[in-house]
């Protein structure tokens, strides 16, 4: 007879898995609150004290940990001696541990005292995992509720569980007990003011290339539930995504992100850099206005929309032979989809959540030669009353918002950045430029007569006033930058002789390095 020891905090499934291993004949061993549970869902299950021989003491601590039980799982059936150890000490072999932890981030999560928090440290649930995972030839161990419906459809067939699938149950194992460590481990030092970084990434995917084709690349996955995490998209067309693509399609994600979900938003990233952002009164209209912000740039770019992406869009996009790498849509409709299918290389990638698109909390890192960078995410959003005006000529109400829409855009430009925008679409953008005077060249030459009239913003200050006199000289009728220059004044003064309006925000910046 095959035994089975069950010591789980998370009951999701155990019901029908322990009924199906008591169908296929397996005999239940379980600990304290799962053998309650069993004997609620009439399983028959004998408690853990009848394998050790101890009873459960020490309010709960100690339940599962004895030599009796440790052996029962550890011991090598393939090696004699072991065998005959076995038998000669009593000890009666485990085929399956089922365990998942107490839920320590859960406590963590509520503030609890530490004292409380630490009774959430489980001791004895990652020993038996660590042993079954260890001896994964022999002991079959589950961890996750969403492994057991395979496990059940095996026995029911009375087919083996391949070596394979249990090197890989094995493996998830390790992973649990490494995460649950870690999380102990960065909550402890909390409580000493340390900082501590663990970084864990899963799934690990091989790409085609790097960012050249010389170079070897990869995805891995956070387990963090992230409703706008590239891995949650649905891919309904197209191929893969590579290296590169991914960088773009983050850019395109925080674009999003930055202007929100109320109006119908495109935006159009090449190079991770925006070239094209629009809103419209429908998202056909923002999409062909952010085209329009530079169309040189958008070919071959990555389009990201809050809205369903439209039969009419995708007629539009195919009757003027458009090209891009990805669409990114919360849906599209069926025509559409019937529509751009045909083009194998565009990849279409479907997420409900961009219908109201949010930044991410989690930290960001960058890596360095020795080390790694982190540092929040900026997800700052400014408004109208944190923001001052400086000259004498104060902006309209449409040129504040253009301002802010410019500025949105901005954040997610490449330092220095200067960007034009006019009615909530851009005209204009110079990215990544070592001088702020050549990104207003840059940001004027692109945008061309459509500079006339528009709002500017810099994610820096003007360290001179000879930035500005370009933006003017092009028509530009409201400048927005964060101030703090000692030669201030002058690009003051020089607004007020043009009767330009100058806004700053107050010292608040946007590099992006």
């Amino acid at each position: 007879m095959k035994r089975a020891l069950l010591s789980v905090s998370e009951k999701r499934g155990l019901k029908e898995l322990a009924q199906t291993l008591v169908s296929s004949g397996w005999e239940l061993t379980a600990s304290g609150g799962t053998a309650q549970f069993l004997e609620r869902h009439s399983i028959p299950a004998a408690k853990i004290e009848t394998m050790s021989g101890n009873p459960e003491a020490f309010g709960g601590r100690m339940k599962t940990l004895s030599f009796q039980t440790a052996s029962a799982i550890l011991f090598d059936r393939d090696k004699p001696e072991h065998l005959a150890e076995a038998e000669k000490l009593g000890i009666s072999p485990i085929d399956l541990v089922v365990c998942n932890f107490y839920p320590f981030l859960e406590a963590v999560s509520k503030e609890l005292p530490l004292q409380e928090v630490i009774e959430q440290i489980d001791i004895g649930g990652p020993t038996l995992v660590r042993a079954a995972a260890k001896n994964f030839k022999h002991v079959l161990v589950l961890v996750d509720p969403e492994d057991y419906p395979q496990v059940q459809k095996s026995l029911l067939s009375e087919k083996e569980i391949t070596y394979e699938e249990r090197l890989k149950l094995a493996a998830k194992a390790f992973s649990m007990t490494n995460r649950y460590d870690s999380m102990i481990d960065i909550y402890f030092h909390s409580h000493l003011h340390e900082e501590i970084l663990n970084l864990s990434f899963y799934g690990g995917e091989t790409l085609r290339y790097g960012e050249n084709p010389h170079q070897k690349g990869s995805v891995f996955w956070s387990e963090k539930t992230e409703p706008l995490s590239l891995r949650s998209f649905l891919k309904v067309s197209g191929k893969p995504l590579s290296f590169n693509n991914y960088l773009d399609a983050d850019s395109a994600l925080k674009l999003l992100c930055a202007l929100g979900g109320e109006q119908p938003v495109c935006v159009i990233v090449k190079h991770a850099n925006p070239c094209g952002a629009a809103m419209g009164e429908t998202i056909e209209q923002a999409f062909d206005r952010a085209w329009e912000g530079d169309s040189v740039a958008a070919f071959g770019g990555i389009v990201g929309l809050n809205r369903p992406l439209t039969t009419r869009i995708a007629e539009k996009f195919s009757a003027e032979k458009k090209f891009i790498e990805i669409f990114l849509a919360p849906e599209i409709e069926d025509k559409a989809l019937q529509i751009l299918s045909a083009k194998k290389k565009l990849t279409i990638l479907l997420n409900p959540s961009l219908s109201a698109p949010c930044f991410s909390s989690e930290r960001e890192f960058k890596q360095i030669r020795g080390g790694v960078l982190i540092q929040d995410p900026d997800v700052l959003q400014l408004t109208k009353e944190k923001l001052e005006v400086v000259s004498k000529k104060h902006p309209t109400d449409q040129e504040l918002e253009d301002l802010l829409f410019a500025w949105k855009i901005g954040k997610e430009c490449r330092s220095n950045s200067i960007v034009l925008a006019k009615n909530f679409q851009i005209v204009g953008t110079g990215v990544g430029q070592q001088d702020r005077v050549n990104a207003c060249v840059l940001a004027v030459k692109k945008s061309g007569e459509r500079a006339k009239g528009s709002c500017a913003a810099s994610d820096g200050f003007f360290p001179f006033s000879d930035g500005p006199e370009i933006l003017i000289q092009a028509g530009a009728a409201a400048i927005l930058h964060p101030g703090g220059s000692v030669r201030d004044r002058e690009t003051i003064d020089l607004c007020d002789k043009y009767k330009i309006a100058l806004v700053t925000t107050k010292g608040v910046r946007s590099f992006k390095h």
